[in-house]
């Protein structure tokens, strides 16, 4: 099935609210796509301009931030940066390369128990269980520290586990503050999110793969902006929500939508 401009919309605004609350916008992604039937290549196209929206609002939320890195006394955290992108690279580039990506993405049981992951993720790595005067900023992380949260952003690249709730939650467990724990979370979203779709693009041309079927030019620039404004906005609520303590309040709905998605799993088994 070709994607309309109502569908374009739709999936726009899930990206944009998924990608940074804890919520898994590929879990979300690929269950929309089994409920649209998309053709798998022309799905794979529109999530990639959903995917670069989403990172043109990380850029445009933290430009002042990125502007400061330039100056040699944050060379350090581009390098902490560079660390926790590598386990991701790895991991994307093994599962391309192995042939996982069909099964991994397009089996409904992955994002489904990949929901019930993130929500026991955020039920553990969001208790108070220390201070934050007693917590360590980001520019003063230790390496190992950055590694850890690197691997909890490689998990992540499962559907249904959230890349954003993976690693605000292992950065709090690791003793970083609230806010620097966020804010490190979508800088590394940077590489990672930009990386991944400069990969699967340049595979998608190598290999002549890359169809847009139906989708007009005007179409995908209306998903990228909406996707881009969403997420805008979906990134400022998630900054004020963990602020207030109020994240794992999505621990629930992804409980009720992970076993929702696991039991239209099975019932697809025997239809």
């Amino acid at each position: 099935m070709e994607a309309s401009l109502f569908q374009v919309v739709i999936l726009a605004i899930i990206q944009g609210v998924a990608e940074f609350l804890p919520i898994s916008s590929s879990g979300h992604l690929t269950v929309l796509s089994n409920i649209f039937s998309f053709d798998p290549e022309c799905s794979l196209f529109l999530t990639l301009i959903l995917h670069a929206g989403t990172l043109a609002a990380i850029v445009i939320f933290y430009f002042n931030e990125l502007l400061k890195m330039i100056y040699p006394e944050n060379f350090r955290t581009i390098l902490l940066l560079i660390i926790t992108t590598i386990p991701v690279g790895i991991t994307g580039i093994l599962i391309s390369k192995l042939g996982f990506e069909e099964t991994i993405f397009n089996n409904l049981f992955v994002p489904g128990a990949g929901f019930l992951i993130t929500a026991s993720l955020l039920r553990w790595g969001l208790q108070d269980n220390k201070k934050e005067e007693d917590c360590i900023p980001m520019e003063k992380m230790s390496l190992k520290t950055c590694l850890y949260i690197g691997l909890a952003q490689a998990f992540a690249i499962l559907p249904g586990v959230s890349r954003s709730g993976s690693t605000i939650s292992a950065a709090l467990k690791l003793g970083i503050k609230k806010a620097d724990a966020a804010s490190f979370s979508f800088l590394m979203a940077i590489p990672a999110i930009g990386g991944a779709v400069g990969y699967k693009l340049l595979s998608a041309l190598t290999k002549h793969k890359l169809q847009v079927g139906s989708i007009s030019s005007g179409e995908l620039v209306i998903g990228f902006f909406v996707s881009a404004i969403v997420g805008y906005f979906s990134l400022w609520l998630l900054l004020d929500m963990l602020k207030k303590g109020k994240l794992q309040t999505f621990s629930w709905y992804l409980y009720c939508l992970g076993g929702a998605v696991l039991i239209w799993a099975f019932i697809r088994l025997f239809i």
